[in-house]
């Protein structure tokens, strides 16, 4: 009798390869829906402190460009600016470089060959994004084409309509 109670108990302290699998399974379903929200986390982040990057620069640029008559012929010409960064805001000199450490790309479109512009980004239509600079971020990939719209150029963040819209390339 006293084997039969022993054994009885012996059964029940464990767990079964089944119960094992399923608690598994719930963490590892737990683990994937909270690394993929961090990841979107951070890439919303990033894109965002790109754009106000971009609002911080463009500033200069136009200061520059009412000084002198015409935008700088690269960044470099601003000298060191006051943007966000990825370690925070503080003063930087060229290369400012995006949240994902590439340069931002800029394009002073009145020494493009006007009214051609062919070195100038361009929209859906294939008309240029702004008439007087280019100035965007390759976005998370580091790779661009001149249709912003799709392919690589969906994930950049650009500065077009002459700064009335600076945000994704999938967006405009």
């Amino acid at each position: 009798m006293t084997v039969n109670r022993f054994v009885r108990i012996y059964r029940h302290r464990g767990f079964t390869v089944i119960e094992i699998s399923i608690v598994l399974g719930i963490v590892a379903l737990l683990a994937t829906i909270a690394v993929t929200a961090y990841i979107n986390y951070t890439l919303k982040n990033r894109i965002n402190t790109c754009i106000r990057d971009i609002q911080m620069l463009e500033q200069p640029l136009k200061a520059y460009q009412l000084e002198h008559g015409a935008p700088p012929n690269s960044l470099a010409d601003l000298g060191v600016v006051a943007i966000y960064g990825t370690i925070g805001g503080s003063n930087h000199a060229a290369p400012f470089l995006d949240p994902w450490g590439n340069p931002y790309r800029y394009l002073n479109l009145p020494n493009d060959h006007p009214p051609a512009y062919p070195n100038a980004r361009r929209d859906k239509n294939n008309h240029p994004l702004s008439s007087d600079f280019d100035l965007y971020s390759m976005g998370a990939d580091g790779k661009t084409i001149k249709p912003v719209n799709n392919g690589f150029g969906a994930d950049d963040i650009i500065r077009a309509n002459d700064g009335g819209y600076i945000g994704l390339g999938a967006g405009y």
